[in-house]
């Protein structure tokens, strides 16, 4: 018998996901991080192309009606310029922002999905504290109803019990439209409805929150300047169009003949005018991203410690198991209004300030928790990605 209910009690366990089963899910199902790794196939892609020669070879043949005369030629397109130089430089840092913003994705996916996994937790704890309420006031109805019935209670008690009833039922269709609202976030997120949760949203944090590797961003951003600059060198450089060099083939009359083909074109009214101011645009803009993301870490960092004491303080002041408070409170004002010590606007006022207390509690841990996140967030911890 002790080996079944070991076997039923591990299956309920397993049921359960975890913060970092979602993790797990969305790092493999996130749409956001699935954009990142597709730009780093585009990268490559385009890295791979201009590795060796930039431009494909030329074929151009020509005859005339009765085959006597026949031309052709090979011509290979080669830069003087530099701009398969620079483009090569400017696709591998492409390439190199793409990964890094890749690796910072798998952490900001990570970080999101605690944070929603967190909120999907605050709001099922919420309509359970909200059914609960309700529960513990149709109870309270109940007696008011009996002893109006005896004859012995008031109107007013009635009533009260009836409007609070009606407060209550609010609060809890509010309590399960959020928590709707919560669990479409978090599904959005692992690609799947959510099942069973843990109960308490400080779970969602992660347990270290110390430094980890350079913040990926920052590399993403450097990077990107970096491309940019090469970008707008290769748009220089166009400047000059690419110089064919190849072989050509003549048959004239009976007569062949081959020789050198030289192909150029003279940049006279066009040389890469649009190119280059594009290029410059693209560049200043890099430059204000990576300025910004460089200021927000910065800041974040600066402000990570103070936040990380302030929150570890916090947590220090709240019980640890809120529910051995309340409950039995709910149940001695419970029965001192069924004894008839209490009436119930008394009752009701001190059901309230219990039921608020277990409210802010529980929404407590859930801000912790998103503040832990944060930090850990701030610093790319290690912890946040199982």
């Amino acid at each position: 018998m002790l080996n079944v209910l070991t076997l039923l009690t591990s299956l309920a366990t397993a049921a359960v996901m975890t913060p970092d089963d979602a993790v797990r899910a969305a790092l493999a199902s996130d749409p956001a991080l699935a954009a990142r790794r597709a730009d780093v196939d585009a990268a490559a892609g385009l890295r791979s192309s201009g590795r060796f020669l930039g431009h494909n070879p030329e074929v151009e043949v020509s005859f005339s009606d009765d085959r006597s005369r026949l031309t052709g030629s090979v011509t290979q397109p080669l830069s003087i310029t530099g701009e398969g130089l620079f483009a090569s430089r400017s696709a591998g840092a492409s390439l190199q922002a793409a990964r890094a913003a890749v690796d910072r994705g798998r952490f900001e996916t990570a970080a999101t999905t605690r944070r929603a996994y967190a909120r999907a937790v605050l709001g099922r704890e919420l309509v359970r504290l909200a059914e609960d309420d309700r529960a513990l006031l149709a109870r309270l109805r109940e007696v008011a109803e009996a002893r109006m019935a005896a004859g012995e209670g008031v109107a007013l008690d009635l009533r009260l019990a009836r409007l609070e009833q009606a407060r209550a039922l609010s609060a809890w269709l509010d309590a399960h439209a959020q928590a709707s609202v919560s669990d479409v976030e978090l599904a959005a997120l692992i690609g799947t409805t959510p099942g069973d949760l843990v109960r308490d949203p400080l779970v969602a944090a992660p347990v270290e929150m110390g430094a980890g590797a350079p913040r990926s961003d920052l590399i993403a951003t450097k990077a990107a300047t970096r491309a940019a600059r090469s970008a707008l060198s290769r748009e220089r450089a166009a400047m000059l169009p690419a110089m064919g060099v190849g072989i050509a083939y003549e048959k004239d009359a009976g007569q062949y003949s081959f020789g050198p083909k030289l192909v150029l074109k003279v940049p006279l009214w066009n040389w890469n005018q649009s190119g280059i101011g594009a290029a410059k645009g693209s560049l200043k803009l890099a430059e204000a991203v990576e300025r910004s993301t460089a200021a927000r870490a910065a800041t974040e960092e600066l402000r990570a410690g103070e936040r990380l004491r302030i929150v570890e303080e916090s947590l220090g002041t709240l019980v640890a198991d809120i529910s051995a408070e309340a409950a039995p409170a709910l149940r001695a004002i419970e029965g001192l209004f069924t004894s008839g010590e209490a009436n119930l606007s008394e009752t009701l006022l001190m059901r309230s300030r219990i039921v608020e207390g277990e409210r802010a509690w529980i929404e407590a841990r859930a801000s912790i928790a998103i503040a832990r996140i944060e930090v850990a967030l701030s610093r790319q911890s290690a912890s946040l990605v199982p």
